[in-house]
């Protein structure tokens, strides 16, 4: 049984999960774009059809070992899971066909070298590849974090490219926190339109 705690609104992380977790076991194709720690992988794997393929990159190869220990501690490694080092933008025009459900998880590794952090750049390059690889009704998420200086211009790239997105092919909003301190983390969600 799910815990409830899983379904608090508390931040971008968990209603990200909350939004997903309907779509997750009829998706075939899902991509994990930052496994960092291997949170949100596991969270896929463990919920994901039988017949389904997941596809976890991180440029780090610590975050790879990491994604990996968890995955096997948790029984979620498979042969149907995929951990690949790399940029995420090369990585995901590799996968072969569309993609049901694409998730970010940007900034930096948190156990890791906080000087190596995703960037606006490959971020919104790797966005432009989602959108044109992504299944109708496909969903991607992306949480943000404008908390430091270069998450807050990820972010700010995340949001002004967001904005342009047609809305003829693609639903897309923001969920924010409105009370906490500092600058809480921000959730872009995108479907495209069947």
């Amino acid at each position: 049984m799910i815990e409830m705690e899983e379904y608090l609104l508390k931040n971008a992380v968990n209603v990200s999960h909350m939004l997903l977790d309907p779509f997750i076991p009829r998706a075939r194709v899902l991509v994990d774009m930052t496994c960092g720690n291997g949170h949100d992988t596991a969270f896929l794997a463990a919920r994901m059809a039988q017949d389904a393929s997941l596809y976890a990159f991180d440029i780090q190869d610590k975050a790879i070992a990491s994604t990996r220990k968890r995955l096997c501690d948790e029984r979620l490694f498979s042969d149907r899971v995929h951990l690949l080092q790399g940029s995420h933008d090369q990585l995901l025009e590799q996968i072969p066909g569309v993609v049901d459900l694409i998730v970010f998880n940007l900034g930096y590794l948190p156990s890791g070298d906080h000087s190596l952090h995703t960037t606006s750049e490959i971020t919104v390059k790797a966005i432009k590849i989602g959108l044109h690889k992504i299944a109708k009704n496909g969903i991607i998420m992306l949480a943000a974090y404008p908390g430091t200086d270069a998450g807050a211009v990820e972010a700010n790239a995340v949001r002004a490219y967001l904005q342009t997105v047609p809305q003829k092919d693609y639903d897309v909003s923001m969920w924010q926190p409105l009370n906490q301190i500092h600058c809480p983390p921000q959730l872009y969600i995108v479907q495209k339109r069947g």
